[in-house]
């Protein structure tokens, strides 16, 4: 990969919604690990990582779920299989940190920074244990593709009630509020498409 050529391609293309954002996800955590980052940078968007995203999420789809939650070698808690994971618990956003092998995704800090500039919240970056996701009190997933989905239960452990909680509509209410530009201090966050 020494002294070759590169380039860079952009495109768009509409996709519709990747995650249903309403009724809530059924999650399972992947018997698949999250590459390390030993093993391929999981910080950046590379594509042969795209594999091992593959590999789970289709164990997810094949055994009824809508989407997997991966583990990293150290056994706790990563991400989706292309999205980034917050929890609350006892009231506080929990995230992994960028070093629990997961992508730093420019969804999940707007999200941390919108928490709390907006809403006075600050979000715990910590590691994060299989068992917490089971008794969050709620749980969503968040990236380009994904928005913000909230999950309804994980491993067919149903959260909370099994509907989006009071501070992830909080929170998914400003993000489109800040991505559809219906606010005005974020207008420069946004492109027009």
């Amino acid at each position: 990969l020494t002294g070759l050529p590169d380039d860079f391609l952009l495109f768009a293309a509409p996709m519709g919604d990747y995650l249903d954002v309403e009724k809530g996800l059924k999650v399972c955590v992947s018997s698949w690990r999250r590459v390390d980052d030993n093993m391929m940078p999981t910080r950046a968007k590379i594509t042969g990582g795209y594999v091992n995203c593959a590999l789970a999420k289709s164990e997810a789809l094949d055994n009824g779920f809508d989407e997997a939650i991966f583990l990293n070698s150290s056994g706790h808690v990563a991400e989706g299989s292309a999205e980034n994971l917050f929890i609350v618990r006892d009231g506080a956003l929990i995230t992994p940190p960028v070093t629990a092998d997961i992508l730093e995704g420019i969804t999940r800090a707007t999200l941390i920074e919108l928490a709390r500039r907006e809403l006075g919240i600050e979000t715990i970056e910590r590691p994060i244990d299989r068992t917490e996701l089971y008794i969050a009190e709620e749980a969503f997933l968040v990236g380009t593709g994904a928005q913000w989905s909230p999950i309804a239960s994980v491993d067919h452990r149903i959260l909370g009630d099994g509907r989006p909680g009071p501070l992830s509509r909080k929170i998914q209410k400003l993000y489109f509020d800040v991505v559809r530009g219906r606010l005005e201090s974020y207008r420069p966050w946004c492109t027009p498409v």
